[in-house]
């Protein structure tokens, strides 16, 4: 599984695409800023407190990376039934679905791994720019801290999870356009807040998502053995 998890990264050159990770880094920062400025020139706050500002930022790395990860699915594996290069790695004597589980563990480890980098990057910059800004009038205690970082965590496990199930509306007509606008319609869903409160504000809510995912991405591809590619 290592092999083909391997040599996936190096086919698809997927290393290149850090930079568009720090590219969307910088953006996010930008509009946090943006938030700030906007809302002070309104006699506003923000970021009353460090929750609302990890929540803020939070959300907007999970959205970021949830559809970068459909546009890597639609890439690593609609693509390739579409121009039907797929078959070429079916040849090989490699159990199908080892070969899709591969590109899908490259998936969910590229989602977990950006978000969860992301945040603690994002994080840092905030913190420092609110040294100078002073973005939040609250202090950064290490209760809030330490539940910011285990709120990131969750959240990173169960977008890695949610980034599969794309998956698997885009193999149904293996359309990329449905693959890209189901995650977007994901995303929409598990954003929307009342009174800040959304779905990854409960723990349990996460893990589930996480685990739905899993098993719908299983179910897009658990006959590939006996249907036809074509």
């Amino acid at each position: 599984m290592r092999k083909l998890i391997s040599l996936e990264i190096k086919k698809f050159k997927l290393i290149s695409y850090i930079k568009n990770v720090l590219i969307a880094n910088v953006v996010v920062m930008g509009v946090l800023c943006m938030l700030y400025f906007a809302e002070k020139s309104d006699g506003n706050i923000a970021f009353p407190s460090y929750d609302m500002a990890f929540g803020a930022f939070g959300s907007i790395i999970r959205s970021i990376f949830i559809i970068f990860a459909a546009v890597l699915i639609s890439r690593l594996i609609i693509d390739e039934y579409k121009s039907n290069s797929i078959s070429l790695m079916f040849m090989y004597p490699i159990n199908r679905k080892k070969i899709i589980i591969s590109k899908l563990i490259i998936v969910a480890c590229f989602t977990f791994l950006t978000i969860f980098l992301s945040n603690i990057f994002v994080g840092s910059m905030f913190y420092l720019a609110d040294s100078y800004f002073h973005f939040v009038p609250k202090a950064l205690t290490t209760d809030v801290l330490l539940n910011g970082f285990l709120s990131m965590t969750l959240g990173a496990v169960a977008s890695a999870g949610m980034a599969l199930i794309p998956l698997y509306f885009g193999m149904r007509k293996k359309s990329v356009p449905t693959t890209i606008v189901s995650a977007i319609v994901l995303v929409s869903i598990s954003s929307s807040s009342t009174d800040n409160v959304n779905l990854f504000s409960f723990i349990v809510v996460p893990i589930a998502l996480a685990l739905a995912g899993c098993v719908i991405a299983y179910l897009s591809f658990r006959n590939i053995e006996k249907v036809d590619i074509n």
